[in-house]
């Protein structure tokens, strides 16, 4: 029976769930371990642990194996249709793939900053953004501007939150320096409360819903942190002060040093919803500061560098405003510059989808699209320009070469 559950469990297929009595055995696990016992909760698959741990597979692996040789954890077959989750919906316009990958990267909202990033805890800063950057790519609310994503809206939020957020408090080194002193200790699992006696109902009344006793312990262990009491109004005490700090910078227009006082209060009392609601305030303003502050840049060295320079620029500033149509077409013109056909293209049908009533996105889609020798298509786009906008000259000459020009391989020419 043994060999049939870990075959199972090497599937991925299996469900683990944690034995009775687990919790007398006085674990001591490090956080990211922690973290991944307080998701056994004999429902999650197996696969799924794997990719909401925040760990490498083979590490998530190796820790269930070792339960499970333990008596800790025993692992039970999936049941027929235990894939079916009840939020996918295919009539909505996100693939069922990507529903699954935002339902599970939101049940695990609270791993490690550096695991939600899937970064190693030791990473410097510019691995911190580019793996920020290229989550914000997939989870950014306002990629799906336009599209009929229901609920997804709310989660998509949720993430992009916490993951700016975690890069946030990563980026500052005094901030996450409080961060890595608090997740450096291993972690004591709670010990279950004494069963309290329980009067036997009245003869005819109806049972009172009660709490599975494994439900409780799991609870008690996702909340596996214990802090002395003193400690923790030691460290309120400095996020109040912190809190205070960057309310009167916000008031003076310091969103700077604003934000860097309200993570430092995030990180010596990071269970306060009222300072990450204040966080986010500060980061809506702080990156409109910095979308500006790279426009700016970026302006300046498309006439003084390279169109690569320029275009690095305008990508940064992207992060914060993607749903700016006009900043998408500008990287896509850059783009076209600096000869990155298939950046260009994704740019610019961004900026077609986000504005499709301006003429010059659809020109420049089909000088793309006429650069990687799509001519029927290029074409086309150049037509809806003329049509939207008939003084637009740069459409009217690109229509007039496409016409005398033979169909051939493009070469490279814009």
């Amino acid at each position: 029976m043994q060999a049939a559950a870990e075959a199972t469990a090497k599937t991925g297929e299996g469900v683990p769930q944690l034995v009775d009595g687990w919790e007398s055995q006085g674990l001591r696990l490090t956080p990211s371990e922690g973290f991944l016992l307080s998701r056994i909760d004999g429902a999650t698959p197996w696969a799924s642990l794997r990719q909401i741990a925040g760990m490498p597979p083979l590490q998530v692996d190796a820790c269930l194996e070792r339960w499970i040789a333990q008596g800790i954890v025993a692992v039970s077959a999936a049941p027929e249709g235990a894939e079916d989750r009840p939020e996918l919906d295919p009539t909505l316009d996100l693939p069922l793939e990507l529903q699954r990958r935002i339902l599970d990267f939101e049940a695990a909202l609270d791993r490690p900053y550096h695991a939600l990033l899937g970064i190693p805890a030791d990473a410097d800063l510019r691995t911190i953004k580019r793996a920020f950057f290229g989550l914000s790519k997939e989870f950014h609310p306002d990629r799906y501007f336009r599209r009929q994503i229901g609920s997804y809206g709310l989660r998509l939020g949720r993430i992009f939150k916490r993951i700016a957020l975690a890069y946030e408090l990563l980026s500052d080194p005094a901030a996450r320096a409080e961060v890595e002193r608090q997740s450096a200790a291993p972690v004591e699992l709670p010990q279950p409360a004494p069963a309290e006696p329980v009067a036997a109902p009245e003869a005819g009344a109806p049972a009172s819903p009660r709490r599975s006793r494994r439900r409780e312990t799991l609870d008690r262990l996702r909340r596996h942190f214990r802090i002395p009491e003193e400690v923790l109004a030691e460290r309120r005490f400095r996020a109040r002060r912190l809190r205070e700090s960057a309310r009167v910078a916000a008031a003076h227009g310091s969103w700077g040093e604003a934000a860097s006082a309200i993570r430092l209060a995030i990180a010596f009392d990071p269970w306060s919803d009222e300072y990450k609601d204040a966080f986010a305030e500060i980061q809506s303003e702080l990156q409109q500061q910095r979308a500006a502050e790279l426009l700016e840049r970026g302006g300046a060295a498309a006439h003084s560098t390279s169109a690569p320079e320029a275009l690095r620029l305008i990508e940064d500033a992207l992060h914060y405003r993607p749903s700016d149509a006009r900043l998408q077409h500008r990287a896509a013109e850059l783009a076209l510059d600096a000869g990155e056909v298939d950046r260009a293209r994704e740019y610019v049908e961004r900026a077609c989808e986000l504005a499709p009533e301006v003429a010059a996105h659809h020109s420049t889609l089909g000088r793309v699209l006429r650069r990687a020798g799509e001519r029927a298509l290029a074409r086309q786009a150049f037509e809806r320009a003329h049509q939207l906008d008939p003084s637009d000259a740069r459409a009217v000459e690109e229509l007039d070469r496409l016409r005398r020009r033979p169909a051939r391989a493009s070469s490279g020419g814009i």
